[in-house]
């Protein structure tokens, strides 16, 4: 039994909570939270951009509630600690928990600069522990069985691939900070990580990235609204766009395009259209995917990792550092309008 202890209980929080409940290896010990009303259960007020119907008041009896961090770090039942904050806090509370002995999994976007993410990793090797950035798009059904075929090379060669994801404003964050760029790095670092992150996973890191989009949308400092090119060397045309500036009525959607030398592949969750494989042949057909969304998936392999004692190989904390550091030069690349190299 893997015992875990979750730091900051908002939207994401919330969900691994959920899922943690839900898994036999798995039992939650402790939270901690700053907030006294999601301390006391009521977590009515948690949103955010995918629906979660699950109740809004939990009972958390038998588990060990603090205001603070620090104390649950201390917490000697707690194997696991998984980091549910706001991403300018990450590093701070990662490292922390590795230097008290504990694995941790962290929220993506890993940081917010490279120095922090080299911070966390030497924590991690210091403490001779486990780090782990929940990216969860390699654990998505679609994205899994896309990545398959790929791997697979059953209908050749990606020719060319664009990828999606689009939100409302998110208004819900704690004291906003969401849509403060300074501390969420806006839509680009939040949002299209995703995306940045599946790209890397899927072609590898791109040599050089061409991005357009628009600073301070709706997070003053931030982009919030990105179309990026991603630039390799005798591979595939790969573009990857992103924005969290519809109207509240649009609510959110992701989705990709895949042409391969033998076959399309199309998946989009607002208009419904199930992972649809077009083949040249002219036959079309709906392959089996995994019945688990990727929060489960992702837990759940987390755990076996940790109760195994083996290293996780699917998503690592290189992994969440190299997104970043293709999202930086997107960044770069939206503010100079020109091409830049990942470094």
């Amino acid at each position: 039994m893997v015992k875990v202890g979750i730091v900051g209980v908002g939207f994401m929080g919330k969900m691994h909570f959920n899922v943690y409940k839900n898994y036999p290896k798995a039992r939650v010990v402790a939270l901690a939270d700053v907030d006294p009303v999601k301390r006391a259960g009521d977590w009515s007020r948690i949103g955010g951009n995918v629906e979660d119907k699950r109740a809004a008041n939990v009972d958390l009896s038998g588990i060990r509630v603090y205001s603070k961090a620090e104390e649950l770090f201390k917490d000697e039942s707690v194997d696991v600690v998984d980091i549910t904050l706001p991403t300018f806090l990450h590093a701070k509370y990662a490292v922390a928990a590795l230097k008290a002995g504990k694995h941790v999994i962290c929220e993506k976007p890993m940081a917010l600069t490279l120095s922090d993410c080299d911070k966390m990793m030497a924590a991690a090797d210091a403490a001779k522990r486990t780090l782990v950035i929940a990216h969860c798009i390699r654990f998505w059904p679609e994205w899994t069985v896309l990545k398959q075929i790929i791997e697979s090379g059953k209908y050749g060669r990606v020719k060319a691939a664009r990828f999606y994801r689009m939100s409302l404003t998110p208004t819900w964050s704690w004291t906003n900070w969401l849509l403060d760029g300074k501390r969420s790095g806006g839509a680009l670092v939040d949002l299209h990580v995703h995306d940045i992150d599946y790209v890397n996973y899927a072609f590898g890191v791109p040599k050089a990235v061409q991005s357009s989009g628009v600073v301070g949308g709706v997070s003053k400092t931030g982009i919030d609204s990105i179309s990026t090119q991603y630039l390799y060397t005798g591979g595939p045309q790969v573009v990857a766009e992103a924005h969290w500036m519809a109207a509240p009525g649009f609510g959110f959607t992701h989705g990709f395009h895949a042409v391969l030398e033998g076959a399309t592949i199309e998946f989009d969750s607002k208009t419904n259209t199930p992972l649809t494989i077009h083949e040249s042949t002219g036959k079309s057909i709906q392959p089996k995917k995994p019945e688990n969304d990727g929060y489960v998936t992702e837990l759940r392999y987390f755990v076996d990792c940790i109760a195994a004692g083996k290293k996780p190989t699917t998503v690592t904390a290189q992994d969440g550092r190299n997104a970043l550091k293709v999202a930086l030069a997107e960044d770069r690349s939206v503010r100079t309008r020109k091409p830049v190299v990942v470094g």
